[in-house]
């Protein structure tokens, strides 16, 4: 707590967040709006959307199905310069939609099971929810980081993505934190659905909190480059810019090693591993002391080594990571989950302060709708895929097991092994790519 207190107070974050420019203003909502959005996600989605749907009966598959959904209507994204470029100032359609999405997911997933009562017709009435609002969400969404990416130029995105990273991770794990004791007080009581549906209706106040935060900063003018958009300009535009089309293959390639496991992983570990809402959401709200205590290292290894070999160098450890992650079980998840899941999280302070400044880090300056959007869809392709890959290899292998080097391994096991292999080839890639990947000079 001192360390944030600290964190608060210094130079850094009063340069960041004094709230005497447009610019930094801007940087505030921005903070308050990442802070808001990412309690809402982590108590409307993740270990607690997972023990939601299991609740109504909803299997391992059909939660899968369920959590790719919204990368399938992110292709959306493709139609969002055509409706957001003619556009001079959006900052009225773009709330209306955000607020939109939030609520028809959140409150569709409330009421959806009051009214239905067959398995059925649940799976289907899920489908639906989750694929219009994140349909919505997909075709006006990119207009916010157009918008917002001139609240964060180049010299300042390395402080600003620490210390707000820092900030948000706190807030998020302490409230995920208590939302998690409280479910597993209620874990043997038939209120257990209803201390979750609680959790989604102040989940739903606080979407609503942020759709307003996001209102109050100033909106510029935006750059063009073409008259009137065409749906093809998105993919056009992105693949003339060799830099950016680079860049976002990396990415493309880390989010569809990390996300073969998304699908699966929460309910494989409260099912099969037999662990608790409060020791997930535990580590993971362990993750903003990282940020404290590693900050600082990581945005020395970017001024040392750059944003690409630093995400490299914190990338390459993960595959060892997951091999120990394959053998975590009921009987030692206590140790062994513990030091897997925190020593990503000091490898991961590197990774996402790199990693969230790659949409922008070779963005050229006009037509950014078109790049966001592309950015968008390509890497929701990624997870999508990868989503898919994962989930039908769960579904296809069952209860059968696999020997891997003398070990019977479960498909979650194997999806394991994949992800860390992948990230290891991916760190080396990105190494051998750097003088094709490094930023132009301004």
């Amino acid at each position: 707590m001192t360390g944030l207190m600290s964190v608060l107070r210094n130079s850094t974050f009063k340069r960041l967040f004094n709230l005497n420019s447009d610019e930094a203003k801007g940087r505030s909502c921005i903070l308050a709006s990442t802070v808001l959005s990412s309690i809402v996600t982590n108590i409307t989605g993740g270990i607690f959307y997972s023990g939601y749907l299991l609740e109504y009966g909803i299997t391992i598959v059909n939660i899968g199905i369920l959590t790719f959904i919204p990368f399938i209507a992110n292709a959306f994204s493709l139609l969002s310069p055509m409706i957001l470029e003619p556009i001079k100032k959006r900052k009225a359609i773009l709330a209306a939609s955000r607020a939109a999405s939030y609520v028809i997911k959140i409150l569709g997933l409330i009421l959806l099971p009051m009214i239905v009562k067959s398995e059925v017709g649940r799976n289907i009435g899920f489908a639906v929810i989750v694929f219009v609002s994140s349909a919505i969400s997909a075709l006006f969404s990119a207009g916010y980081s157009v918008w917002h990416i001139s609240f964060l130029p180049e010299s300042i995105r390395a402080d600003y993505f620490n210390v707000s990273s820092a900030i948000a991770n706190f807030i998020v794990g302490m409230v995920s934190l208590v939302s998690a004791v409280v479910t597993d007080a209620f874990s043997h009581s038939e209120q257990r659905i209803q201390i979750i549906t609680a959790l989604y209706i102040v989940g739903l106040v606080l979407a609503l909190l942020d759709v307003l935060v996001l209102c109050l900063p100033k909106e510029y003018e935006y750059q063009h480059t073409t008259a009137k958009p065409k749906l093809t300009d998105t993919v056009r535009l992105a693949f003339s810019q060799k830099k950016f089309m680079l860049t976002m293959w990396i990415m493309f390639w880390y989010t569809f090693a990390s996300n073969l496991t998304a699908s699966v992983i929460n309910v494989y570990l409260l099912q099969d591993i037999g662990v608790s809402y409060t020791f997930v959401t535990g580590i993971n709200a362990s993750y903003f002391v990282f940020f404290i205590l590693f900050g600082s290292v990581a945005k020395k290894m970017i001024s040392r080594f750059a944003w690409f070999k630093t995400f490299a160098f914190a990338v390459f450890p993960l595959f060892f990571t997951y091999v120990l992650y394959s053998f975590v079980n009921s009987s030692n998840y206590y140790w062994l989950m513990l030091i897997v899941r925190l020593t990503q999280h000091f490898l991961s302070v590197m990774i996402q302060i790199t990693y969230s400044n790659f949409p922008y880090i070779n963005l050229p300056p006009g037509d950014r709708t078109n790049y966001m959007s592309f950015y968008t869809v390509f890497v929701n392709l990624a997870s999508l895929l990868s989503m898919l890959l994962g989930t039908g290899f769960v579904g296809w292998l069952g209860d059968n097991r696999v020997p891997v080097l003398g070990r019977q391994l479960n498909s979650v096991q194997i999806l394991m092994l994949a992800t860390g292999t992948l990230l290891g080839l991916l760190a080396i890639a990105v190494l051998k790519l750097i003088p094709k990947i490094t930023p132009d000079k301004e």
